[in-house]
Order: C-alpha cells, then structure tokens, then sequence
C-alpha cells in the first residue's frame, strides 16, 4: 500500500517549490535555447542534443524528489516517528529513490558539461581549447562511470541499500562516497568555467561587449558555489534518520544539475534578444549588400569583403584592397563595345564595371569603375 504524506511542513515545501519551480525553469531555457535556433535558422549541433539530455536527466531527477516527499516522508519528520505512525515502508522507499536520485544526478551534470565542452570546440577552434576539451571529457566521463558503479557496489549484496536485514549483508561509508564525487565534480565545474576564459579576455572588441562575454560564460560560477554548498551539507547527512537529514542534500543535489542546464542555454539565446541585419547569425547572408558611394545598393562576391572584430549593428562589411580607381574616357562605339565585352570576361575576376554610354556622332563617353582584388588570406 503506498503511503501519502500530507504537506505540512517547511521541510516538504522548500524541497517541492525547488524542485518543481526549476524543473519548468530547465524546460524553459532548453526550449528557448532551441527557439534561438529556429530564429537564426541554425541546424542543432551535438552541444544541443547533450543539454537537452541533461534537461531530461534533471527532470527525471526532481520528479524523484517530488516522489520523496509525497511517498517517502522526505521533511515530514524523524524516522521512528514516521515509522511509528506509517510502518517501514516509507523509510525503505526513500532508500531505494536515493539510487536512482544520485544516477541522475551525475549522468545530468555530465551531459551539461560535455555539452559546454562541444560548444567551447566549435566556437573556439584552437589547438590548447580542443586538447582540453577532450581530455575533460575523457575525466567527465570516467567520473560518471566511477559514480555509478560506487552507488551500485557500496552495498553489498545491492538489496542491503535498503534492507538492513539481509544476513551478511554491508555498506561502506555513503557520505564519504556522495562526498568524493561531489569533489570530483567541483574539480570538472571550476575546469569547464575557466577553459574560454583566456580568449575571451583577447577578444578584440569594445570593453563593455567583452565584459558581457565574460559575464555570460562565467555565469558558470554559480553552480560552483551550489557544488560546495552541497558537499558541504552532504558531509552532514545521517543515513540512520535519513527523513529528518536528506532535505537540504536533497535540495542542493537537485538544484545543481538544474541550473547548470539553464546556465549552459543562455549564452545561446542571443538571437531572442532582437535580429538585426548584422547579426552574426544574419550576416553572413546580408553583409555583402553595403551601400556604394552613390546610395545604391550593390552586391559583390565574399571575396571582396573582410568582416570588422566588432559586429556592432552600426558597421558593416567593407571592401579591401591596395586601390580603387574610377576613369572617364570618350571612346567611339566599337571601342566602347570591346570595353563591354572585356568588362563582362573579366567579372567573376573581381572587376567590376559599370558602363554608362551615350552615343553622339559617333563617339560616347564611358565611366569605368574597378576595384582592385585582394588574394590574400580569408
């Protein structure tokens, strides 16, 4: 028979508001961030498909500790006083949810943070960035592994997790297990935050843009401060009254891997922000329509054109090369059609010519405009 607490005290209802309040928030920024996408017109990349593994993995996680609360007496009160008004069960149930509780915990936060990780390798291709991008991967994913495995043989056989009578049965010291990976675990947060953190600083751009970047990649920071917080109050925890100790554990562990998977998505909802035909999400389609000197708009090949560092919405793309040159000549009608035609031959060069040709009495003026190429490197 499954057992239904009332909600009746603090204890219940911190862990309920946060964990309902920051499942929807997860969702939220997940389905934003994929949103940002569909404004920018941006295939999802493997970065995407990891958050939103670790959105699920996160759900999953505080759906677990909504479960705790309502069935397992998490906050309700002691264990002999839960086990004297409602029997054992409660206390057995809870002992099973902390399993699944702390596999999800570690397989969302490690899918958060290999999802930073392939954002930090495509956005910042260089040689040290991929070097430790793939080497904290390698350690993220050996620490999940490891986690795992911990929870599955700290208790041996594995039913003695939560029946204490199995003959013969024994677990070694959970806290200190909970602990060692909550350390792990800040190690990989504080490496994930500072890895982009020297190339952002050398960003050749406008000092305020710069500090945003800086602001919007360290937001990292706070799950930091969450992970401490946690190995903290998880060195506190007693197993033996596991009802009356496990709420603010239960809080903090289900915190983390939620707001590191809103922390992760917002540095991709820029496009939410507002678009703007200099955006770099739309530049790359409408930068090459700058305004020639006459007002007209004109359109030329990228190979012309060399993109400003600072993607502020007042500049635009501008044209490169040693010279430009502009020539009047009056030329009689068979010279002037030879010039066309060598006009039209040499286009897709780089030269551009525009000819204006009045005819009279056998001779026209023409107006020859070039801009010289620059073959150097894009």
């Amino acid at each position: 028979m499954v057992v239904t607490f009332p909600i009746e005290t603090p204890a219940q209802r911190q862990v309920l508001g946060v964990a309902i309040a920051f499942s929807v928030l997860a969702v939220v920024a997940v389905c934003l961030r994929l949103l940002a996408h569909h404004l920018a017109r941006k295939r999802w990349i493997t970065s995407d498909y990891f958050i939103i593994a670790g959105g699920i993995f996160a759900v999953g996680l505080q759906s677990i500790s909504i479960t705790g609360v309502i069935q397992a007496g998490i906050g309700y009160d002691h264990v002999p006083t839960i086990a004297a008004k409602f029997g054992t069960q409660p206390i057995t149930k809870l002992l099973q949810l902390i399993i699944p509780l702390q596999f999800l915990w570690v397989l969302s936060l490690s899918c958060t943070k290999v999802s930073i990780l392939f954002l930090y390798i495509s956005i910042f291709p260089v040689t040290w960035v991929l070097r430790v991008s793939w080497a904290t991967m390698g350690v993220i994913v050996a620490w999940t592994i490891g986690t795992i495995l911990a929870g599955c043989l700290i208790c041996r056989p594995f039913a003695f997790n939560w029946d204490q009578t199995i003959p013969g049965g024994s677990c070694g010291n959970q806290v200190t297990s909970f602990t060692a990976t909550g350390v792990m675990n800040l190690i990989t947060d504080v490496v994930v935050l500072v890895t982009p953190m020297p190339l952002l600083y050398k960003l050749q751009m406008a000092r305020y843009k710069k500090v945003v970047f800086i602001t919007i990649f360290g937001l990292g920071a706070v799950t930091c401060i969450i992970s401490i917080l946690r190995i903290s109050i998880l060195s506190t925890m007693d197993f033996s009254d596991i009802t009356y100790s496990i709420p603010r554990a239960n809080i903090f562990s289900g915190l983390e891997p939620c707001l590191a998977v809103i922390l992760a998505s917002v540095p991709m909802m820029r496009p939410l922000l507002g678009r703007s035909a200099y955006t770099p999400e739309v530049t790359a389609r409408q930068s090459n329509k700058c305004s020639s000197p006459s007002g007209r708009s004109r359109s030329t090949g990228d190979d012309e054109f060399q993109p400003l560092q600072d993607d502020s919405s007042e500049l635009c793309l501008r044209p490169i090369g040693p010279k430009h040159e502009v020539g009047v000549a009056v030329q009689n009608p068979a010279e002037t059609r030879e010039i066309s035609r060598r006009s039209d031959e040499t286009l897709e060069a780089g030269e551009s010519r525009d000819m204006d040709q009045r005819e009279k009495g056998g001779l026209g003026i023409s107006v020859m405009q070039e801009w010289a190429v620059f073959h150097g490197r894009k």
